[in-house]
């Protein structure tokens, strides 16, 4: 209360109590006693003087401490949870399996799928290398033909006789030895074959076994024989798996010994011949007839190697190993929508759901963070505030586990929002600050006072907010002139909580009366 207005008041006790006891004789005279009207209080205005000194405009908002590195998980597909690899506040490492969708038969699937991929691929390399053979034996004909020819139209030699006359000892000895090494080769892959069909139907019989346990218990992971079981299933399938390999493997020995063992046969029973003809021509000369054969052989031969190098791949084999390799990858891909791995090495910070709940596709299920580096996120900026806050912006900061301190920081990013046609991704609503505070064990989660300064003028004429008037956009002020009052426009900068620039209208010294 201001001294005028004490002073008004204590006037109005006095006549009051001056007019109480001048009415006192005339009650005694049996007069009636007039009523007093009231006084009616005039209550003066408060008043304000222009003023010169400093005038910031400024945002304090409320910020948290929060991991640079932190990053929501989700499926990229719906379905139950099945698995949760870790808990709340485990420690992870980049590429860790975190979780996992009921995936059904899809493992049992992909198993299939490779094992085709394995079948078509050897087969197509088996056919390969039968054509890289066959082009080799069409060289090693070529040069033996191109050989015989020049032989035959060498002259005779001592040493080249006596050359010839062990050579055909040799290649007796070698078609009698390829003979007998063809045949047990075959023997020796028929034999192997047989054992390994002979060992393959019990591991099928054991893997059926298992894998009708494993189909018991599979819905059933908290039941005390699940891990054994599915061990145990594991096993089996690996086993039949190289079973299975074991028989194709023995099939493709014995094929490849059988199909050797003629053309092994025939080049040494043609290099016997070749021999006997080399020793035959050294001793008898060349007949006519025999060089155009063996010019003849030449030609066949160098027919042979074009044909080889001519021949293609094989487009049907080649294009059932890509579809098949289309098939593995097409379910590998469904099986990683259904499995969720660690994006970088951290902390699990949040999860929000138990196995056997019903999760969305890319709605996040856990929350991974990496609080080796820290930042200050703020949210609820007013958007005439946000319009003006940009990178590089620099605050000052006070947390509320080190008050009385204030520590500098920096705007590195703005709110961002982003969405696919997939789906939508959560915006980024937070300014980021990076900021320094040594001395300070800050956690994430803690809270902060931002103060960000967006401008400051020194020197400037300033009044306090409830000196200026607006109406209809207008602003103004009732200035003091002696004792009368007069309104007078103005143009204002800065609008703080507590000081309002006066830009033009006014001048130091004025008084103004508040509203």
């Amino acid at each position: 209360m201001s001294v005028r207005v004490r002073a008004a008041a204590a006037v109005t006790v006095a006549v009051v109590l001056l007019t109480a006891c001048s009415a006192a004789p005339q009650a005694q005279s049996g007069q009636p006693t007039p009523t007093p009207r009231p006084v009616q209080l005039q209550l003066e205005k408060p008043t304000y003087t222009v003023q010169r000194g400093t005038v910031v405009d400024e945002v304090k908002v409320s910020g948290f401490v929060a991991a640079v590195k932190q990053q929501e998980l989700s499926f990229t597909q719906s379905g139950f949870l099945k698995v949760l690899y870790v808990d709340r506040t485990d420690v992870v490492t980049e590429g860790q399996l975190l979780a996992e969708l009921d995936l059904g038969d899809l493992p049992n699937q992909l198993r299939q799928a490779e094992v085709a991929l394995e079948q078509a691929t050897l087969q197509l390399n088996r056919n390969k290398a039968q054509r890289e053979f066959a082009l080799r034996r069409a060289q090693l004909d070529l040069e033996d033909a191109q050989a015989r020819l020049r032989e035959l139209q060498a002259p005779p030699d001592p040493a080249e006789l006596a050359q010839a006359q062990t050579a055909v000892a040799q290649a007796e000895a070698n078609l009698e030895q390829t003979r007998a090494n063809a045949s047990a080769e075959k023997t020796r892959a028929e034999i192997a074959l047989r054992e390994a069909s002979n060992a393959l139907p019990p591991v099928q019989a054991a893997y059926l076994q298992a894998l009708e346990e494993w189909r018991d218990i599979e819905g059933k992971p908290n039941d005390w024989r699940y891990d054994s079981i599915r061990e145990a299933y594991l096993r089996a399938e690996a086993a039949l798996k190289s079973a299975e390999n074991a028989v194709l493997q023995a099939q493709i020995a014995y094929d490849t010994a059988r199909q050797n063992e003629g053309p092994a046969i025939r080049r040494a029973e043609a290099q016997l011949a070749e021999a006997q003809a080399r020793l035959e021509a050294l001793t008898s000369g060349p007949k006519p007839e025999e060089l155009a054969a063996a010019r003849r052989a030449v030609a066949r031969a160098e027919v042979a190697v074009q044909e080889a190098q001519q021949q293609g791949g094989d487009s049907e084999l080649e294009a059932r190993v890509a579809a098949a390799q289309l098939e593995v990858e097409r379910i590998q891909s469904q099986i990683n929508a259904g499995r969720l791995y660690a994006p970088f090495a951290g902390v699990v910070s949040e999860i929000g759901n138990r196995p056997g709940d019903a999760v969305e596709a890319y709605r996040p299920i856990m929350t991974i963070v990496d609080d080796s580096e820290l930042e200050l996120l703020v949210e609820g900026i007013t958007t005439q505030n946000a319009n003006r806050i940009g990178l590089g912006q620099e605050v000052a900061i006070t947390f509320s586990r080190a008050p009385g301190q204030t520590f500098s920081g920096v705007v590195t990013k703005l709110p961002t929002t982003a969405t696919s046609s997939a789906a939508t991704i959560n915006p980024d609503r937070a300014y980021h600050i990076d900021f320094q505070a040594p001395g300070v064990e800050l956690q994430v989660g803690d809270l902060a006072q931002v103060v960000v300064t967006l401008e400051r003028v020194e020197d400037a004429l300033w009044l306090p907010p409830q000196a200026v008037r607006a109406f209809e956009g207008r602003r103004f002020v009732v200035v003091k002139d002696g004792d009368r009052q007069r309104r007078q426009d103005v143009r204002v900068g800065i609008v703080s909580l507590d000081r309002v620039e006066i830009l033009e209208g006014l001048n130091e010294g004025d008084v103004v009366v508040g509203q």
